[in-house]
């Protein structure tokens, strides 16, 4: 038999299934994405090469600022919506002496930033002044670590004074 003794219906290629028209369909977008990119950049001018060139590199300039100008208004916005969640006046009870101004390590944390910064004229570049606040910090977290230790050994001692033996 020939082939133009065959139906018409026996010359079209048989149906494709759902996956095979899901991959012909993904094939020909690929090809459609490489010609249409292979096609702009044969076609640019001189004059679209800068354009291009001064947007990637404006951008790539303006990101560092953009993003931290966003950042600060965020954190702005966080810290007026905690405001507005604790009340407008923003004063919280405090207490007239915390534990640390009891035992009286407030005194000595605080008496040695006052003579770092007194000492100084206000002319030097404050070496090693990072460092310093670092240790204040770090001494600071080691005294509430220590709070709170005694705390639970007093919470300890007093559930124990109430078990029996």
């Amino acid at each position: 038999m020939d082939q133009r003794a065959q139906p018409v219906e026996a010359q079209q290629p048989p149906a494709l299934n759902l996956l095979g028209q899901t991959i012909a369909r993904l094939s020909e977008y690929g090809q459609n994405a490489t010609n249409n990119i292979s096609q702009g950049f044969n076609s640019m001018t001189l004059q679209s090469w800068i354009r291009i060139v001064v947007i990637a590199g404006g951008y790539m300039l303006l990101r560092p600022y953009f993003l931290k100008a966003v950042t600060k208004g965020a954190v702005e916005k966080m810290e007026r919506d905690d405001r507005k969640a604790r009340g407008e006046d923003d004063k919280l009870p405090r207490p007239e002496l915390s534990p640390n101004e009891y035992r009286g390590f407030r005194d000595k944390l605080y008496a040695a930033a006052d003579d770092d910064n007194a000492g100084g004229d206000g002319t030097s570049s404050d070496w090693g002044q990072k460092a310093r606040v670092r240790q204040r910090k770090m001494l600071r977290e080691l005294l509430e670590e220590d709070e709170r230790r005694r705390a639970a050994l007093d919470e300890d001692a007093d559930i124990q004074e109430f078990l029996e033996d």
